[in-house]
């Protein structure tokens, strides 16, 4: 039996066979009747969506290995979280700082977020509490199976919740949403401080309205 180098070596070869295919594949068969094939050099349509599909297939090939040896929906929650929670722990570079974000809302979301306001979001939380407001992500690796569940809005690829109770289950921190939907904390996108619209003062000294 290989060993685990010589293992990742053929996976990455394999990877890279199938990635030029798959660009060739959308080259032959649609690029020619798509409008933006004059500038697809600069804008690397073709390069990303073979990209994407790769990376989604490699995922639902781990979903369907792990379910024949018999692991339970429950169960591949709790492997996808510390899979995400020990990639973003590599991927920090420092610790020492809280990543803030500002984002546009281009649609009414409901729970008081209207079309034409702001969002100040804390990216990647590590705790949350009862009634904090938070975004979850379209899609995350290993999710397929979940995130399925949630009907989305097309323009915005992020959801607002509510949360209703934290708790601990298989040694993984949970949320629970007003929704009834129990995730890991690590699929929250992030938490919102602060919801700016027209009328809130630091709209007009931020320059927004430019935005």
């Amino acid at each position: 039996m290989a060993g685990i180098s010589d293992n990742l070596e053929e996976f990455r070869k394999i990877s890279q066979k199938h990635y030029k295919m798959l660009i060739e594949g959308l080259e032959e068969k649609y690029c020619w009747k798509c409008p933006m094939r004059t500038n697809s050099s600069e804008a690397f349509c073709r390069e990303v969506d073979s990209w994407v599909r790769l990376s989604s297939a490699f995922e639902m090939g781990v979903q369907d290995h792990l379910k024949e040896r018999g692991m339970p929906n429950d169960c591949l929650e709790v492997l996808a979280a510390k899979m995400l929670e020990k990639k973003m722990r590599a991927d920090h570079i420092s610790p020492n700082f809280q990543k803030l974000v500002i984002l546009k809302v281009e649609e009414d979301l409901g729970l008081g977020v209207k079309n034409g306001s702001f969002l100040l979001v804390k990216e990647n939380p590590k705790t949350l509490k009862n009634g904090d407001m938070v975004l979850l992500p379209r899609s995350c690796p290993l999710s397929i199976f979940w995130f399925s569940k949630i009907s989305y809005i097309q323009k915005m690829p992020l959801k607002i919740y509510t949360i209703d109770k934290v708790f601990h289950k298989s040694g993984v921190k949970y949320i629970k949403t007003m929704d009834e939907l129990e995730i890991p904390l690590e699929y929250v996108y992030g938490v919102i401080f602060k919801i700016i619209d027209v009328n809130d003062s630091i709209f007009s000294e931020l320059s927004l309205s430019d935005v």
